[in-house]
């Protein structure tokens, strides 16, 4: 096999050096897609090596005499020990590529290939083309519009590009270099030449290198991939692509389902699922042996022979290998050879993965190897040990476009940027990917758009945080940019200010001044402002209205005109006067009227002037006149003539110039109603259905869609909870009683008194509230459902392809208008339990969708969608009404939602028209019960309620818990397995909201307890007082009372009958007391939460208004931001300090020890009840 033992069989040979070093030992590993490393045991007889000039020399490490071995780079050198004669060195050996792990860069690349962006950051290195090959297929990688390498190191991107199209690379060497080849198939390995004969390892030694051990294990692998994709171009594709499993294997059925999937394009999607499970699949017949042959190379297909298992004695694409070599006779001194070579020899192989095949004490010279192969038909797909960077929260970045251009986009509204981190941008159309810009409203050609403008800085983060997909959210100021007006002197003021482009120099401007006392909204228009009412316009002015028009007036009435004043006017004109009236014009005037003209009145009728008066008529003129009163004619001057010639005076005559009619204003197209997105059906295969090209495939879309969608929201609100009684008090519960004047205040008073608030403070606070639903603020599923979009009294568009009705059901245990039904409210049954507002929402919902027929009686429905929310006990009914939806007739809703019934067409199929798109629960607690059979809420036990909700149900279900609800009686029914649940912080209606802006409690925080006091023991001395102290100050220690008071208290209970000779004792009892004001923001918080993630998933709200019920306060902006980050699925969690100041101030204490009625309905548990969800008895899934 080998010389004889004497003779030195590996060498090393490094460029431009002549160190004298002989090879004592070595081990190397190499694998596919990852560069070698050897690291060699050398001796030589110079001690005095420049070490530094060997630094990143060419070097080959030759196996055999003939010029097999490896060729690479002198990565590191170091000396070891200095004998009489020889210097110990090591010396590690790896490619070039090694060397792009040293480098990390922050760069874009555009419209290149993978293939492409790999050469140029090769050769960023100097690899030029020479030094690394691609042996592609005929469909090469296509090119990638936008690439990033975000902080990653060279070898690392290229690794990750390379594990992203599924191409492999080795390496092929030569004495005099080494070549770094791309493959994508098995057309890339080269056959290592002759076969290699399987000797099993016996002891004997063969005249050639053999393969002694080879073995074959198979392993359980992923069968099929399904990948899916959105691409905003066409957002009712689905982009969706899938590769089945092999024909001739047998089950489970294993899927690998990812979403992104990374590609616009179905061929595109179907080639990354071909090649997925091809990577999935790519070990799973692994063979493994050991061998002597040095002709072994990763990356080459091994031809076996001679191998008893004819099978066998076949192609084998080696992936990985680990070398080993000993030749102790180049050493005369060192004696721990072994020891040496054996820590190598274990470094490698645990870098490597493989499993040493023999102990050390075995092999004491000569060459050895152990490898891993694949069959060579398998593709050999690299695994995903590259992962993509991920860019962890937002950056901003400057807005950029062609010079001397303003704003630069696309007909999307699309932008580009340069972000700081980016060295080779230029500032100019090519910095980036063109970026989305987000909207805070975007429909079918209507919403709201501002293009950012060049030089503004944006605020851009990244879709599943992929650099590769950066959206913009936002514009910021900086110490250039500032804002239009000064701040903080102008923080009152919420504007929108434009400027005029090209060039400046104008602007319009919105501008909305709160300061008290000053409050305003101005609009500056540089040029023209156009209006377009199509209805009525009302203006009221509580004071003066001042109008200056620098031009002309220009206006046109087509019906009639109406003034009234009811003071003076007072009009000048500094020229002509022109009036002009079709038909009669009347005039009364109460008292006078004086008409004074400089030169002359003209009056002229075409048939007959009647000139009128009740007492006296005069006519003056040249110091004659003629006067005409109860006592005759008077005619006074110089002559009289009657019949005696002459001729009368003449007018002017009428001049009256007609308007000009006004310009129309500017014209604007309607948009169009959204279409919902459509689920595709559970357990689908991509498949199963016709592969139709992307435009027929939308074609085909449009053309079956004959009626619209009628999108139908649903509100179960909670416990106690009631819209119409809250509003009715919402006066009562505010907190700006100065703008009230004493008789007004003196009505708001008497008005909340009838409805049981009292106690007012000196702040203008009622202390005491009725505790009922007139006594609770709105719920956030009350508040939820005023953002419903809602078309009942509305004409949709006759393009429309949905139209949207909201229902809202009352809270359990109340009736607006009434009194609370306290049996409702306390079992959860009865007329307004549970089950009722079920049963009655058929009809709510036919109430809405009437109305809505009414003022669309074209229109045709072809589905129904609901989104349906509840709390508490109203999220109970939510999910019982799920499950009459999900019932194939519809089950009571069928009594008013059928085939030919409110609109909908005669083929209607309630199974296949029908979806849910959206649940969302605020912490539910169905807690139906009956006391006097012994069933308590505790329990799980529910009858008639089905609260279980099936997976694939609906798009999506979010159920919001109570973190901090530890009441007995308020066990919760999760939504788990199956579907999310968010818990956050907070009792029960911190969640689902209904707490009062501010309302103070005094409560028991401990279970009173009876103490004994004697005169030698005092209160404060009896351990039940020293047991108060402790948890008093552990209270304080989480929080607790905030800017309250919180201290043990303590009363005299009932006294024990005395006998004569006892101690003299009093019985007390002793309990921890807190009277604080607590605040009920906190419910908001959740109220974002839900109305985020309904948004995510289309359901038509409405944006949070700016509006004290939805609005949060300042001071718990951080936090909340922190809380709905982790809602999004961050690990962001709060400081021990943040969560002292929630409790102090914001979480309410729902669990005390203060009766209700003589009852302990909130008694505190340690731990709240919480019950998975389970089919139940009844009701199938």
């Amino acid at each position: 096999m080998f010389n004889p033992a004497n003779q030195a069989h590996f060498s090393l040979d490094i460029e431009g050096a002549d160190p004298d070093f002989k090879v004592l030992a070595f081990t190397g590993h190499e694998a596919l897609n990852q560069p070698f490393r050897f690291d060699l045991e050398l001796v030589s007889e110079r001690s005095r090596l420049d070490l530094e000039s060997l630094l990143h020399k060419p070097a080959f490490l030759a196996f055999t005499p003939d010029g097999r071995g490896v060729h690479g780079q002198v990565f590191g050198i170091a000396v070891g020990e200095i004998g009489n004669r020889l210097t110990h060195y090591h010396l590690t050996l790896v490619p070039r590529l090694a060397y792009l792990a040293l480098r990390h860069n922050q760069r874009i690349f555009q419209h290149l290939s993978v293939p492409q962006i790999i050469g140029q950051v090769l050769e960023d290195h100097g690899i030029l083309a020479d030094a690394y090959a691609f042996r592609l297929g005929p469909k090469a990688p296509p090119p990638r519009d936008y690439c990033t390498q975000y902080d990653e190191s060279d070898l690392h991107f290229i690794s990750r590009l390379c594990e992203e199209e599924g191409l492999h690379f080795h390496f092929e060497h030569q004495p005099d270099g080494h070549l770094l080849v791309f493959g994508e198939d098995a057309s890339a390995f080269p056959k290592l030449g002759r076969p290699v004969a399987y000797l099993a390892n016996t002891g004997q030694v063969a005249d050639e290198p053999v393969i002694k051990r080879f073995g074959l294990r198979m392993e359980a692998r992923t069968l099929r991939v399904t990948r899916r994709d959105y691409f905003f171009e066409k957002p009712r594709l689905l982009m969706e692509a899938a590769h089945p499993p092999p024909d001739d294997l047998p089950q489970p059925d294993l899927e690998d389902y990812d979403y992104p999937g990374r590609f616009t394009d179905r061929d595109r999607g179907r080639r990354l699922a071909r090649q997925a499970q091809e990577r999935h699949r790519r070990d799973y017949r692994l063979a493994d042996g050991d061998s002597d042959e040095p002709r072994l190379v990763s990356g080459h297909l091994l031809s076996l022979s001679e191998h008893p298992k004819p099978e066998w004695n076949d192609l084998w694409l080696i992936t990985a290998l680990h070398h080993e070599g000993k030749q102790p006779q180049v050493l005369e001194e060192f004696a721990s050879l072994d020891s040496a070579i054996d820590t190598l020899r274990n470094t490698a192989t645990q870098a490597l993965g493989l499993s040493a095949s023999q102990p050390d004490g075995d092999f004491k010279q000569g060459y050895r190897n152990h490898f891993q192969a694949i069959p060579w038909d398998v593709p050999a797909r690299p695994d995903l040990k590259h992962p993509k960077p991920r860019v962890l929260g937002s950056q901003t970045a400057v807005v950029t476009g062609p010079k001397g251009e303003e704003i630069h986009c696309d007909r999307h509204g699309r932008i580009k940027v340069q972000f700081h981190w980016d060295r080779e941008g230029q500032a100019d159309e090519h910095t980036s990917c063109w970026l989305r810009v987000a909207s805070s409203w975007a429909g079918n050609a209507y919403g709201a758009i501002a293009i950012p403008r060049i030089g503004m800085e944006v605020l851009v983060t990244f879709l599943e945080g992929d650099p590769d997909q950066p959206l913009v959210t936002g514009c910021l100021y900086h110490g250039v940019h500032q804002p239009p007006y000064e701040l903080p002197a102008n923080k009152t003021r919420t504007l929108l200010k434009t400027d005029s482009s090209p060039g400046g120099g104008g602007y319009n401007e919105l501008r909305i001044e709160d300061r008290k006392g000053q409050e305003q909204i101005y609009i500056h228009a540089q040029r023209d402002w156009d209006e377009n009412i199509e209805h009525d316009q009302k203006i009221r002015v509580g004071n003066q209205r001042h109008d200056r028009v620098e031009g002309s007036v220009y206006s046109e009435f087509l019906g009639e005109q109406h003034h009234t004043l009811h003071k003076d006017r007072k009009t000048e004109l500094k020229l002509d006067d022109h009036l002009t009236i079709g038909n009669e014009q009347h005039i009364r005037i109460g008292s006078n009227r004086l008409v004074e003209a400089g030169q002359e009145i003209h009056l002229k009728a075409g048939q007959k002037l009647v000139i009128e008066a009740g007492m006296e008529l005069t006519l003056q003129a040249g110091g004659s006149f003629i006067k005409l009163d109860p006592g005759g004619i008077t005619v006074s001057g110089p002559l009289a003539k009657l019949n005696a010639g002459g001729a009368p005076g003449k007018g002017s005559g009428l001049k009256a110039l007609g308007p000009w009619l006004p310009a129309s204003a500017a014209l604007a197209m309607a948009g169009n109603r959204l279409n919902t997105a459509q689920p595709s059906a559970l357990a689908k295969r991509l498949q199963e259905a016709a592969e139709l090209e992307e435009e027929e495939e939308e074609e085909e879309l449009e053309a079956t869609e004959t009626g619209i969608t009628l999108r139908i929201g649903l509100f179960f609100d909670g416990t106690g909870n009631n819209l119409g009684n809250s509003a009715l008090t919402a006066q009562c519960q505010r907190d700006d009683r100065e703008l009230y004047d004493a008789q007004s205040l003196g009505s708001l008073v008497e008005h909340c008194k009838r409805y049981g608030f009292k106690d007012m403070s000196p702040e203008g606070l009622f202390e005491t509230a009725p505790d009922n639903s007139y006594g609770n603020a709105a719920s956030n599923v009350a508040l939820l459902h005023t953002l419903y979009a809602d078309n009942a009294t509305d004409v949709i568009q006759p393009d429309a392809k949905a139209g949207y009705v909201r229902v809202y059901l009352e809270g359990i245990g109340t009736e607006s208008g009434s009194r609370d039904n306290l049996y409702s409210q306390a079992t959860g049954q009865g007329s307004s339990g549970v089950t009722a507002r079920v049963r009655q929402s058929p009809s709510a919902i036919a109430e809405q969708v009437t109305l809505f027929l009414s003022k669309n009686p074209a229109v045709s429905v072809a589905r129904l969608e609901f989104d349906i929310f509840g709390f508490s006990r109203g999220a109970a009914s939510a999910r019982h009404f799920a499950n009459e939806v999900l019932k194939p007739g519809g089950g009571v809703l069928a009594q008013v939602l059928g085939p030919a019934r409110l609109g909908l067409p005669a083929d209607f199929d309630w199974t296949r028209d029908v979806q849910i798109n959206f649940i969302g629960l605020f912490d539910t607690v169905a807690a139906i019960n009956a006391p006097l059979k012994g069933d308590f809420s505790v329990n799980d036990y529910n009858p008639g309620v089905n609260l279980y909700l099936p997976a694939g149900c609906a798009r999506k279900v979010l159920h919001i818990t109570a973190r901090d609800e530890k009441r007995w009686q308020f066990a919760l029914n999760r939504v788990f397995p199956g579907h999310e649940e968010l818990a956050l912080p907070g009792v029960h209606s911190n969640i689902g909201g209904g707490y009062r802006p501010q309302q103070t409690e005094r409560l028991l925080l401990t279970k009173p307890e009876v103490t004994l006091v004697t005169p030698r023991r005092p209160l404060e001395h009896s351990p039940a007082w020293q047991r108060a102290l402790k948890e008093a100050d552990r209270l304080m220690g989480r929080g607790l009372p905030g800017s309250g008071e919180l201290r043990p208290i303590a009363w005299r209970a009932a006294q024990p009958k005395h006998e004569r000779g006892m101690v003299p004792s009093e019985r007390w009892m002793v309990a921890v007391a807190m009277d604080r004001t607590v605040y009920g923001d906190l419910s908001k918080v959740a109220l974002r939460a839900m109305h985020e993630a309904a948004v995510k998933f289309e359901v038509p709200l409405k944006a949070l208004p700016a509006e004290a019920a939805f609005q949060l306060p300042d001071d718990l902006v951080p936090i909340a931001e922190k809380l709905l980050d982790y809602a999004r699925g961050a690990s962001n969690r709060l400081t021990y300090e943040e969560e002292r100041y929630l409790l102090g101030r914001y979480i309410h204490t729902s669990a005390h020890w203060v009766p209700t009625a003589g009852l302990l309905l909130n008694k505190p548990a340690n731990h709240r009840l919480a019950y998975n969800q389970r089919p139940q008895e009844g009701y199938p899934e």
